[in-house]
This record gives structure tokens, sequence and C-alpha cells, in this order.
């Protein structure tokens, strides 16, 4: 015989009802939404990033030094000439430093009988020495002599300049030395003392 087929025993499909498919489909349109949502707010932060980044950099560039920054550059480059550079002007700040602690140690009251013609200063100094002479402006002191007795130190000079200090002459000058530790800093200051007290004032 044949089974019986019982209608009832068949699995009939799950059929949604109008309200559940209605629901799904919404629910479905808001995630989309928020989806389309997050992804807009992202690509406006992001190009607003961009954006503020771009300006930063534009500003960076515009603080350094042209010779730093011209031709083509990439942002990279640019952050590591700004990163020497921040270092070039900390070294410029402690030399000025220096050199403004230096004046003031020179300066004294030229109103004091305890005040001496001359003072000589020294100081190590990027790979050498810093020699800062102070002298009354009256004095007729002979650079050359100053240097001589550089030279025959071996000590290489680099560089000198002079600016007057209220009374005063204030010479600074900058020297490279090979080898630091072989320079007897006290008696080059002595040495330098005598030239400079053997100089006789002007008219």
């Amino acid at each position: 015989m044949f089974p019986f087929n019982d209608p009832s025993h068949h699995h009939q499909p799950h059929q949604l009802s109008g309200c559940e498919g209605s629901s799904e489909l919404n629910a479905n349109k808001i995630e989309s939404t928020h989806n389309e949502v997050r992804q807009i707010v992202h690509r406006d932060l992001e190009r607003e990033r961009r954006k503020q980044m771009g300006s930063l950099f534009t500003d960076l560039r515009s603080l350094l030094p042209l010779p730093l920054v011209e031709g083509r550059r990439t942002r990279a480059d640019i952050v590591d000439e700004a990163v020497n550079y921040i270092e070039h002007l900390r070294g410029k700040i402690s030399e000025l430093q220096v050199k403004r602690d230096a004046i003031k140690g020179l300066h004294l009251d030229e109103s004091s009988d305890l005040c001496p013609s001359s003072c000589v200063v020294i100081k190590p100094y990027s790979g050498g020495l810093e020699i800062m002479i102070s002298i009354f402006r009256e004095q007729n002191l002979e650079l050359s002599e100053v240097m001589r007795v550089l030279v025959e130190e071996s000590i290489e000079i680099m560089s000198c300049a002079s600016t007057k200090v209220k009374e005063r002459m204030l010479h600074t000058i900058h020297t490279k030395v090979d080898d630091p530790k072989r320079i007897d800093v006290h008696e080059l200051q002595q040495k330098l003392h005598q030239v400079c007290t053997s100089v006789s004032f002007g008219a």
C-alpha cells in the first residue's frame, strides 16, 4: 500500500507576516544609513586632518631659513631640517648665554680704583676656545700681538670680533684646537694678560 500522505505532516515554509517583513527592511535601511553617515563623517574628519596638517607644515616651512627648504622637499625633509635648525638655535643660545655671563664678569664699575685696565677670560667653545679680552678703549692694544701668542701655542684662529661696552672694548676670539687638553688655559691666560697690560694708553 502506498503510504498515507497526511498534509498535516508536511513542513510549510515560514512566511513572514507583512509587519515582520516591513520591520526587517526598515532595520536594514537604518543600519545602511548609519554606515553611510559614519563613512561620511570619517571622510570629513580625515579631510580636515589632512588640511590641518598641510597648514601646519606650511607654517613650519615658513619659519625655516630659505636655504633649508628651497627646492623640492618632502614633509619628512622639512621635519628633519626643523629639528636640526632647533638644535642649531639651542647652540647659539648657549653661546650667547656664555658671552653674556662673560660680559657681566668683565664689566666692572669704571669709577672703582679696583677696576683693572685689562681682563682676559678663556672658555671652551665648540672644539676650541673662546677668548674674551676687555680693555679700556684708550688702550692701544695691538691684536696682532694677541694673535702671535695664539700662533705660538699652535692655536688656530677662526674669528675675531670687537664690541664697545661702555668705556671698554671687548675683543672676542674664537679658536680651534685639535687637542684642548694640551692647552694650559691658566698659562695662556697669563700670557695674554701680560700682552694687554704692556700696552700704553692713547693721548
